[in-house]
């Protein structure tokens, strides 16, 4: 099926228009600007907008509330150092059964070098779109990328990446002696609460902005927390980047 497919993306000013191979996986798809226009009109049922990513220091165009939440959880995701949106289109020869193009809603570079695209569809419009995506996962791996379809992220890690993500910009960030410390307050584990009072007394500093501190660097990973139950003050946190344990961990003040 991928016989003739082609692969058109924007990179370095040109429209590049390459044969479907091994040899695509060179491209810099990470840097590519969207292949097509988000388009918009009145009543559109979509939201659409742009994302400030912390993770290319960029804005990176969605085109739905869903899209926004994977962009989020890439984000979040220390092994993701590229993303863009729309970032090529599959052009499937003239007579192909199903479709004749597609553009995948996202090309993502992880830190291994490999590449990873991925479409994003509401859990209940999967099937609708299954020849679709197998044609594309098909394509991927011709071209040696990993393949994606995002649904959405369960409940309650959705809502606490939402409240972690506004403190991903650059103003929450510690300095680096400050994070140092703040690493120190809940080494090897401390309850949120307890680690923020530690840390406020080592750098005497207000307690409200040692917590967006560390709100922060829960965010990029530099702390770690379960973000499979409920974000509490008694939640543990562990200065390690493994996971840390699922129940709640009260540490003396």
């Amino acid at each position: 099926m991928t016989d003739g497919t082609r692969v058109l993306a924007r990179l370095d000013g040109r429209m590049a228009n390459a044969p479907l191979s091994g040899a695509v996986s060179s491209l810099v798809l990470e840097s590519a600007l969207p292949v097509r226009a988000f388009f918009a009109w009145p009543g559109k049922r979509n939201y659409e907008g742009l994302w400030w990513s912390s993770t290319v220091r960029a804005h990176v165009g969605f085109e739905s509330l869903l899209e926004r939440d994977f962009l989020l959880s890439a984000d979040h995701d220390r092994d993701v150092v590229g993303i863009a949106s729309q970032p090529f289109a599959l052009l499937w020869p003239r007579g192909t059964r199903g479709s004749r193009w597609h553009v995948p809603d996202f090309f993502v570079r992880l830190r291994d070098g490999t590449g990873r695209v991925v479409d994003v569809k509401p859990a209940g419009r999967v099937r609708s779109a299954e020849r679709q995506f197998g044609m594309t996962r098909e394509a991927c791996e011709a071209a040696g990328w990993d393949y994606e379809v995002f649904t959405g992220l369960a409940e309650p890690r959705a809502s606490n990446l939402r409240w972690l993500g506004g403190y991903r910009q650059d103003r929450f960030a510690p300095e680096d002696a400050a994070a140092a410390a703040l690493a120190d307050s809940f080494a090897p584990k401390a309850s949120l609460a307890a680690g923020v009072r530690r840390a406020s007394r080592a750098l005497g500093a207000d307690e409200g902005i040692v917590r967006a501190h560390v709100l922060h660097l829960l965010f990029t990973g530099a702390l770690a927390i379960d973000l499979d139950t409920p974000l509490a003050q008694n939640a543990a946190v562990s200065s390690a980047a493994a996971p840390v344990a699922a129940a709640a961990w009260e540490a003396a003040s």
